[in-house]
Parts: structure tokens; C-alpha cells; sequence
């Protein structure tokens, strides 16, 4: 197993996804994550970073380990068109089943927040599979 070259792809994409959603989810698209129902969104200031970071550093390991071991990605568009595929699923699974059973989303904020992480995940992928490529 190719341990170090994973490692290293998904803190790069990890330290990416984090910065890139603080953009892409805090600047550009802050409404998509307000969810209507009182006190369901912690307040910013009362977030736990730790746990955020976490999350982006499993969501870049995640995709670095899939690229490396599974598909064998090395360029940027083979990383977005993967990272795009795994986006969609993914969010595409857990948002149908919130919409189906929650209160959480309408059908056109769901089909947003599809479309916004497809693109997203998407993007990360292109970095890793940039990095993964590089000469």
C-alpha cells in the first residue's frame, strides 16, 4: 500500500476541503447550510472546530485512498470527474433520506445542496488528483 503518498494526498485535500468550504459554505452559499428548525445549527461561535477539521481530513483521506488504491487517479480531471461521481452519491444518499424522514430540507434546497456538493467534492478531487500526478 502506497501509505505515505495517501497520507500526504489526503492532508492536501483535507487542508483544501476546509478552506474551500469555509468559502464555498461561509461566503458563497451561507444560506444553504441555515436548516429551519430552532436550534438545530450550532451558532458559529459555539462550533467545534476540532471535529471540522476532522471531518475534512476523513473526507480528504477518504478520496486520496480511493484514487491511490482503487482507481489509480493521477490527473485533475480524472480526480473531478471521481470526486464529482462520489459528491453526487454521496450527498445525493444522505440528502434524499433527511428530506424523506426530517424536516430539514424543502425539495429545492435538497436538490441545491446536491448540486453545491457534487461540485464541490468534485473540485476537492481535481486537487488531490492534481497532487497525485504531479511530476
Amino acid at each position: 500500500m502506497n501509505t505515505n503518498k495517501i497520507l500526504v494526498a489526503g492532508l492536501i485535500g483535507g487542508v483544501f476541503a476546509f478552506f474551500f468550504g469555509w468559502l464555498v459554505f461561509g461566503f458563497l452559499f451561507p444560506d444553504l447550510m441555515k436548516i429551519p428548525l430552532e436550534g438545530f445549527m450550532k451558532a458559529e461561535a459555539d462550533m467545534v472546530m476540532w471535529a471540522m477539521i476532522a471531518s475534512n481530513l476523513l473526507w480528504g483521506l477518504l478520496m486520496a485512498y480511493i484514487f491511490v488504491q482503487w482507481a489509480n487517479i493521477s490527473t485533475w480531471l480524472a480526480g473531478a470527474k471521481a470526486g464529482a461521481t462520489l459528491g453526487f452519491l454521496i450527498s445525493a444518499a444522505y440528502d434524499f433520506g433527511f428530506f424523506a424522514m426530517t424536516n430539514m430540507y424543502t425539495l429545492n434546497s435538497m436538490l441545491i445542496d446536491i448540486v453545491v456538493n457534487t461540485l464541490f467534492v468534485g473540485i476537492i478531487g481535481a486537487v488531490i488528483g492534481w497532487w497525485l500526478g504531479r511530476k
